[in-house]
C-alpha cells in the first residue's frame, strides 16, 4: 500500500503551482509535418524574430496568474478547490548562443525579481530573499530551442537548475514563442495545453507584420473537466507578438479569462492571467560557457511533474489543518454539528492525517474519551476510512474492538460499516470483520452481524476477483441469503451481497427479482447496479416489463441509472415509459437515467415528450422535465 511521504520542500509546493492545473505549457498541433526547412527561411513574414550570435536583449516582464480550480475527491459528488496565486516582476535575458539556418538556441535567465509572491492555497512559496536564491537563482539558465521559423521546439535544462526555476521558465518561454507559425496572414489551429485543448485564430497585423496576434475563442476540453465531460465556458483570450522593424522581439503581451463550469452548474475552475514582456536594453556579449549539456529536454507537447505532487495535493487539501488541529477539535467538540463548517473540516482533516500517518493512533484518546457523543466516535471513523492507510487501518480495528465503540449499538453499526468504504483494505481489516461477522451470528447480535456484512460486502468491491481472500469474505454473506428466514433477513443479505460486485451475484439475486415481497424485489434489483455482465441490464429492463410498485420501480431504474446503456437499451426504456407503466412517483428517478444521459437522440427526447403529457405534476418536476427537454432539442438541432 503506498504511503504518503512527510516531507515536502517548497519546489515541491510550487510543481503544482507552475505545473498542471496552475499554469500551461503550450503546444500546437502541427498542421504541416515534415514542412521544408530550407523554404522555411525565406518565406517573408518568417522567422518571427531575428538573433545575432552573442547579443544579449534584457526585457522587464510583470506576470500575474490567478487560479482556482475544482479537485474531485474519492467520495461520490465531493470536490475541493485549490487556489494559486502568482505575482512576479523582474527582469528576463534572453541571449542568441547559435544561429543556424536550421534555427536557434537562446540562453533564458531571470536577471532579477523585484516582486516574486506564488502563494498555493494559503502556503508562502517564496517569503523572502533567501527563498527566491534558492529556487530562482540568478545563476541558473535555460536553452530555448527554436526552429527555422522562429517556433518553439524545446526547453532544456540541467540538473544543477531548481525545479521551480524549470517550471516557471518552461512555462514562460512556452509564453514567449509560438509553436507554430505559417508564412500566411492568418491561420487556425487547435492549440493543446496543460489547461486543455483550445482552439485558436493567429493574424499578422501592422505595418511590415510587425505584430502576430492571436485570439483563443474556446477550449473543446478542459484537463479539470476529466477527459470529454461537457462544460460551460466563458473566455476572453488575447496575445500580441510584437517585433521591430528590424524583427528583433519587442515585446510579448497576453491576457486570459476564463470561467468554466459543469453542466450542473457546479465550479470547474476559473483563471486570470496578465503577462507583460517588454524590451529594456542589449549588448553583444562573450557567449558563456555552457558549463556541460543541458539534458533534460522538455519538448512542447510533454507535460513534466517534479517532486511529488500528491504530496504538494495534499497540502493543498489540509489548508493548514494538523494533526494537533484535529485533535483539539475532536477533544473539545460537544457532538460533531457543534464543529464549524463540519464538510470543510473533515475535508481538511483527511488530508492532515495522510501526511502525518504515525501520528494517527492518538485519535483513540478522543474516541475512548468518557461521555463522548456517538456522533463524534462515528466522525472518527470517517477520518480513519477517508485517510485509509495502514495506520489509519490499524486504529480503526483497534477502536471498533473496543469497549468504548458498544456503548451506543446503533452508533456501533455504523462505524463497522465505515470499513466498507476503505479503498485498500488490508487482509487485517478483512479478517476483522469475518471474525466480528462470525461472533455476532453466533450470539445472535442482528444488528452487528449486518453492519459486518455490509462492510465485508464493501471489502470485496476493492479487491481483484481473483484475490484468495474474496472467496473467505463472500462465504458468510451467501450463507446469510441462504439461510435468510424472513423478508427482512433476506433483503439485507442481498444488499450486502450487491456490495461486493462479484458476478456470483446475479444468479444470486436473480431469482428473487420476482419475490412476493416488494422489499425483496426492490433488494435484489439493487444488488444488481454493480454485476459485471452485461445479461444483467436485460434483467432489471425485463422487470420493468411486469413491475407495477412504485419503490420497486424505482430500485429498477436507479440501478439502471448506474449501469451502461447502449442504444438498445435506450429504445426498450422509451417503449416502456411510452406505453404508460411508468408509476406515479417514479418521475425523478427516471429523469436522474435520462439526465446522465442527455442527449438529442430520439429515444431521451421521446421519453421527456411522455413524461410532460402526464398529468398532476408538480410544477418543480415540471420545470425539470420542461428543461431538459430543451437543452435536448437544443443537441437534436446541432
Amino acid at each position: 500500500m503506498r504511503r504518503p511521504r512527510l516531507a515536502v520542500r517548497t519546489a515541491v509546493l510550487s510543481t503544482l503551482l507552475l505545473t498542471g492545473s496552475l499554469s500551461a505549457w503550450y503546444f500546437t498541433r502541427p498542421t504541416m509535418p515534415g514542412a521544408d526547412t530550407a523554404s522555411v527561411v525565406s518565406d517573408s513574414r518568417l522567422p518571427l524574430y531575428q538573433w545575432t550570435q552573442g547579443e544579449e536583449r534584457v526585457y522587464r516582464f510583470v506576470w500575474d496568474d490567478l487560479q482556482r480550480v475544482s479537485l474531485p475527491l474519492p467520495s461520490a459528488g465531493e470536490s475541493s478547490t485549490l487556489d494559486g496565486t502568482l505575482h512576479l516582476e523582474g527582469s528576463l535575458t534572453l541571449q542568441a548562443l547559435e544561429v543556424r539556418p536550421t534555427g536557434t538556441r537562446l540562453h533564458l535567465a531571470l536577471k532579477s525579481l523585484e516582486r516574486h509572491e506564488a502563494v498555493l492555497s494559503g502556503q508562502v512559496l517564496l517569503p523572502d530573499a533567501a527563498a527566491v536564491a534558492a529556487h530562482l537563482p540568478q545563476t541558473a539558465s535555460a536553452w530555448v530551442e527554436l526552429d527555422a521559423r522562429g517556433a518553439l521546439l524545446a526547453v532544456r535544462f540541467s540538473e544543477a537548475e531548481p525545479p521551480m526555476f524549470r517550471q516557471l521558465t518552461q512555462t514562460l518561454a512556452a509564453e514567449l514563442f509560438p509553436t507554430e507559425l505559417r508564412d500566411a496572414s492568418e491561420w487556425s489551429a487547435v492549440e493543446s495545453t496543460q489547461t486543455g485543448d483550445v482552439e485558436a485564430h493567429f493574424r499578422f497585423e501592422g505595418d511590415g507584420d510587425a505584430r502576430l496576434t492571436r485570439r483563443r475563442s474556446r477550449y473543446h476540453k478542459l484537463r479539470a473537466a476529466g477527459g470529454n465531460a461537457p462544460f460551460q465556458q466563458d473566455l476572453r483570450s488575447l496575445t500580441r507578438f510584437e517585433r521591430t522593424p528590424e524583427g528583433r522581439m519587442a515585446g510579448v503581451f497576453h491576457d486570459e479569462s476564463l470561467d468554466a463550469s459543469r453542466t450542473d452548474g457546479g465550479a470547474l475552475m476559473s483563471r486570470r492571467m496578465r503577462l507583460r514582456v517588454e524590451f529594456a536594453s542589449r549588448q553583444l556579449k562573450p557567449l558563456l560557457a555552457t558549463g556541460g549539456e543541458k539534458t533534460i529536454i522538455r519538448q512542447p507537447a510533454q507535460i513534466a511533474f517534479e517532486g511529488d505532487p500528491e504530496v504538494a495535493l495534499l497540502r493543498s487539501q489540509a489548508d493548514g489543518m494538523t494533526m494537533d488541529r484535529v485533535l483539539q477539535v475532536l477533544s473539545s467538540a460537544t457532538s460533531a454539528e457543534a464543529i464549524a463548517g463540519l464538510d470543510g473540516f473533515v475535508r481538511r482533516a483527511i488530508a492532515a492525517l495522510k501526511l502525518e500517518p504515525e501520528r494517527v493512533r492518538e485519535l483513540a484518546v478522543s474516541f475512548q474519551r468518557k461521555g463522548v457523543s456517538p456522533g463524534l466516535r462515528e466522525l472518527t471513523m470517517d477520518l480513519l476510512a477517508g485517510a485509509g492507510h495502514a495506520e489509519a487501518q490499524a486504529t480503526m480495528r483497534a477502536l471498533l474492538q473496543s469497549p468504548a465503540a458498544r456503548e451506543h449499538e446503533a452508533s456501533f453499526g455504523l462505524m463497522v460499516q465505515r470499513a466498507g468504504f476503505l479503498r485498500e483494505p488490508e487482509p487485517e481489516t478483512g479478517r476483522m470483520l469475518t471474525a466480528m461477522n462470525a461472533q455476532a451470528r453466533a450470539a445472535n447480535d442482528v444488528g452487528a452481524e449486518r453492519a459486518s456484512a455490509y462492510a465485508l460486502g464493501g471489502v470485496i468491491s476493492h479487491l481483484s476477483p481473483g484475490d484468495p481472500e474474496v472467496a473467505t469474505y463472500a462465504r458468510p454473506l451467501e450463507a446469510a441469503l441462504r439461510d435468510a428466514r424472513s423478508d427482512e433477513d433476506r433483503t439485507h443479505a442481498l444488499r450486502a451481497l450487491g456490495n461486493t460486485g462479484l458476478e456470483s451475484v446475479l444468479d444470486q439475486a436473480g431469482p428473487h427479482l420476482r419475490a412476493e415481497s416488494a422489499e425483496v424485489r426492490a433488494a435484489a434489483a439493487e444488488s444488481l447496479r454493480r454485476a459485471p455482465q452485461e445479461v444483467a441490464t436485460r434483467m432489471l429492463l425485463d422487470s420493468l416489463g411486469f413491475e407495477k410498485d412504485r419503490a420497486v420501480q424505482s430500485a429498477l431504474l436507479d440501478a439502471l441509472d448506474a449501469r451502461a446503456l447502449d442504444a438498445a437499451d435506450l429504445e426498450r426504456l422509451r417503449g416502456w415509459v411510452v406505453s404508460g407503466q411508468l408509476a406515479s412517483g417514479a418521475e425523478s428517478t427516471l429523469l436522474n437515467v435520462i439526465t446522465h444521459r442527455l442527449d438529442g437522440s430520439a429515444p431521451i427526447y421521446q421519453m421527456l415528450q411522455a413524461l410532460a403529457l402526464r398529468p398532476g405534476q408538480q410544477s418543480s418536476l415540471r420545470a425539470r422535465i420542461m428543461s431538459l427537454m430543451a437543452q435536448s432539442s437544443a443537441q437534436r438541432d446541432g
